[in-house]
């Protein structure tokens, strides 16, 4: 009778605590590349120190004695169009269903991390900032000449206060645990050489730069934005300072800003406002691609720049997630993040299966969190005042009937989810190897309360059978072609 007891109490309780009910019993959920199946409940698995037929398998071995990054989640932006849409377009209960399926994680995925603009990005309805001083529209204005705000008097979160604040609030009602991060795309515009927003010159292609007089003020807009999320209660985790530093681009709100000057401005700026201030947030450097590990690299080794720096965040346009691993034996006191990774139309081929793939990648190569880019988009890949028109985002908000407008999660939303929903805060990565001759990669986690977490990918076009191992015992399974499956168990 207990043993009967024992094992209805597994069937009610959530995923993540029936895996304990039993030691040698492991708890899989699935999803298949075509979405026919996603975070599918399968049959359960026992590890077993018998060998039976399935012995000749390949064999995928977690050692949770060895332990690597601790992990702080995953997530994506509410942009400014996402915000538009859910508080715009959606009805107040299918808003709060859309944000528990996105950030509970009993009836939804629990994404732990949300990436907020500071200012208008391309996904957004109109340009602006928290300072402007010329009329924002659809099109960026030009500060007229000479006008300046050094003291910020005209700062104001109007803006955010219609229902990006409203928002992050319900959210974390939901999830408590939120990191919320900031990064302003530009400063206003009458801190840099345009006078605009725009990262440079559509015509004359010249890039727009911040005026060197100009780091005390924008260090200060910063802090009061922290300040401002903070009184409205949303706490603030990480800021960064520049979203793409090296990509000035003509069409939405942009800046260039080199390593050197990043470090300048961390060292004289940033650092005594956040002091002067008694702010605390985890300073990220860098914030854009792969491929310039030389950028994180000048600030990180700047005597005063690399004092403020918790680590560097970066993007996956360009060059290879190994390069994290560069960095941190570089510095290994130094954190990593993966702040942006966008899926759009552009994507080809195997898709579900190639994000997948990165997601392993960015965890097995130091990275604390795996954040994409928009959480939400309408039906056009909208709305946007210029730039990516193409990029996908976890749920789509089909608005082409407005009086029944439809919440679609997207792939992307399966492959976060697929470790989101199972990973606790204070979760810590841990060794898993990937069996050679076969189609297997993956990714391991030991929670704080003990339970493991497997992440693991069938990238190939055949099915592939293999055994987890796990402290001299194994379980038999099997993985359909380019599915994704999450195996959960307590030791």
């Amino acid at each position: 009778m207990v043993r009967c007891a024992r094992f209805l109490c597994c069937l009610l309780v959530s995923p993540l605590a029936a895996a304990g009910c039993g030691a040698q019993t492991i708890s899989v959920y699935q999803t298949t590349p075509d979405l026919l199946e996603t975070l599918s409940e399968r049959a359960t698995l026992h590890l077993s120190a018998k060998n039976g037929p399935e012995a000749i398998l390949p064999v995928l071995t977690v050692d949770d004695g060895k332990r690597f990054q601790e992990i702080d989640g995953f997530g994506a932006s509410l942009t400014d169009s996402a915000a538009w849409l859910f508080a715009k377009k959606l009805q107040p209960a299918q808003m709060d269903a859309t944000f528990k399926m996105l950030f509970s994680r009993k009836s939804g995925i629990g994404l732990s991390i949300l990436r907020q603009p500071v200012g208008s990005s391309d996904l957004a309805v109109t340009f602006y900032s928290f300072d402007d001083l010329c009329q924002q529209a659809a099109k960026a204005c030009t500060t007229p000449e000479g006008a300046t705000d050094p003291k910020l008097e005209h700062f104001s979160l109007a803006h955010d206060a219609e229902y990006i604040l409203p928002e992050l609030r319900q959210i974390l009602g939901i999830n408590p645990g939120m990191h919320v991060m900031l990064t302003p795309w530009s400063p206003p515009g009458w801190m840099k050489t345009s006078g605009s927003m725009l990262g440079s010159n559509p015509e004359t292609k010249e890039e727009s730069s911040l005026w060197p007089e100009d780091f005390p003020a924008f260090a200060n807009y910063l802090v009061k934005t922290v300040q401002g999320y903070q009184a409205a209660g949303v706490p603030i985790w990480a800021i960064s300072v520049e979203n793409e530093p090296l990509y000035a681009p003509p069409t939405y709100s942009g800046m260039q800003m080199t390593a050197e000057e990043q470090a300048l401005f961390f060292g004289n700026a940033l650092g005594p406002a956040l002091s002067a201030a008694d702010l605390t947030p985890k300073v990220m450097a860098y914030d854009h691609n792969w491929d310039r590990p030389d950028y994180p690299e000048t600030v990180l080794r700047d005597e005063k720049a690399g004092a403020l720096a918790a680590g560097t965040a970066w993007h996956h346009y360009g060059g290879d997630p190994s390069v994290m691993t560069k960095i941190h034996e570089e510095f290994p006191q130094k954190d990593e993040w993966v702040t942006e990774s966008s899926g759009g139309t552009w994507q080809t081929g195997t898709i579900f299966a190639d994000e997948a793939a990165e997601l392993i990648a960015v965890m097995r190569n130091w990275s604390r969190s795996y954040v994409l880019w928009a959480l939400a988009t309408d039906q056009n890949h909208g709305p946007v005042v210029g730039g990516c028109d193409t990029c996908r985002g976890l749920v789509t908000i089909d608005i082409s009937n407005p009086d029944k407008p439809q919440v679609k999660p997207e792939l992307d939303f399966f492959v976060l989810g697929q470790a989101s929903k199972f990973l606790q805060a204070g979760a810590v990565r841990i060794a898993s190897d990937e069996p050679a001759e076969t189609t297997l990669k993956d990714v391991a986690f030991r929670n704080p309360n003990g339970t493991v977490v497997l992440y693991a990918l069938n990238a190939g076009k055949a099915a592939q059978g293999f055994r987890i191992g796990f402290r001299g015992k194994t379980a038999a399974t099997t993985l359909p072609a380019g599915a994704v499956a999450t195996f959960v168990w307590k030791p």
